[in-house]
């Protein structure tokens, strides 16, 4: 059986809420924020500042800070596939995981529950006391079908900056069966709403895995492959790479709305290894 994560994190921001709408400065300039993960030897690179870092949007050099987010709450969601190829004991494995990642979670943190097996369910809501979103973990059923790309494209709509760091996890065996959107539909809406997305396989990995590898690349996160009673390790090591990963912020010169950038950064740091999202698209602003 084949297992999958997939977490995504807003990477690009605005204002210090968090707002998914960018702030803009006059008429011809704007601030972007990147979300980047620097890791060496499999382990978060910390103390870096912004002079560690070298940022290219669309080729040109830009000057970047490191803004602190260590202490913004987190809103996770958590997509989790209710359909029959996790039945019995996969799909205890998996309630045990989700359980260890809504106890990690800190007060001030909100949490979303998605599940998706024919149809998607929206089970907990910002705001429920944990209690009941444990309730509703505990009594998921392995129902039918798995409509994966439909049910990652809704979670990525569900996330609320206003709550706090939107973090994504679908959580799947991978095999999609009656979806609507087809997989170039859900990376082309992946790469541009600023999202980071992880993905953790089985060794039992099957037909999906070039499009959760094409989103971790697009978005710059990052596969693992483990073994199916290490799903409640990979849960808590994605949540603790997006709260490790650097905020990096620059002044760009505005250009029209819908305007894609190429995103290249590299890291002053011998060994170290960078991921970053493939670029962004510039978005309406208001006026």
């Amino acid at each position: 059986m084949r297992w999958v994560l997939v977490l995504g994190a807003v990477v690009l921001g605005g204002d210090a809420s968090w707002s998914q709408e960018p702030p803009v400065f006059g008429s011809s300039i704007e601030m972007v924020r990147l979300d980047v993960a620097v890791t060496r030897n499999g382990r978060a690179v910390k103390g870096l500042t912004g002079r560690d870092f070298e940022v290219k949007d669309n080729g040109t050099l830009q000057r970047v800070e490191v803004v602190g987010h260590e202490e913004k709450p987190v809103h996770a969601i958590l997509a989790l596939d209710n359909s029959s190829s996790i039945e019995g004991e996969g799909l205890a494995r998996l309630k045990v995981a989700a359980h260890s990642l809504l106890d990690v979670l800190r007060p001030d943190d909100a949490f979303s529950l998605l599940t998706f097996s024919h149809r998607l369910e929206l089970k907990a809501r910002p705001g429920a006391p944990r209690e009941s979103a444990h309730a509703a973990i505990e009594a998921t059923e392995a129902l039918l079908t798995t409509s994966l790309y439909d049910a990652t494209f809704t979670a990525l709509t569900l996330a609320e900056p206003a709550l706090g760091r939107p973090v994504v996890l679908v959580f799947t065996d991978g095999q999609d069966v009656g979806s609507w959107l087809r997989p170039e539909q859900v990376l082309r809406a992946a790469r541009t709403a600023d999202l980071v997305s992880h993905a953790v396989i089985s060794e039992h990995a099957g037909s999906d895995a070039s499009f959760l590898e094409e989103l971790a690349k697009a978005t710059g996160g990052q596969v693992w492959t483990v073994e199916d009673l290490e799903l409640e390790g990979a849960f808590l090591a994605a949540l603790e790479d997006f709260r490790s990963r650097y905020t990096l912020q620059y002044a760009a010169r505005a250009d029209a709305p819908g305007t894609w950038h190429d995103i290249d950064v590299k890291v002053r740091v011998q060994g170290a290894k960078v991921r970053v999202r493939e670029g962004y698209q510039r978005r309406e602003t208001l006026p």
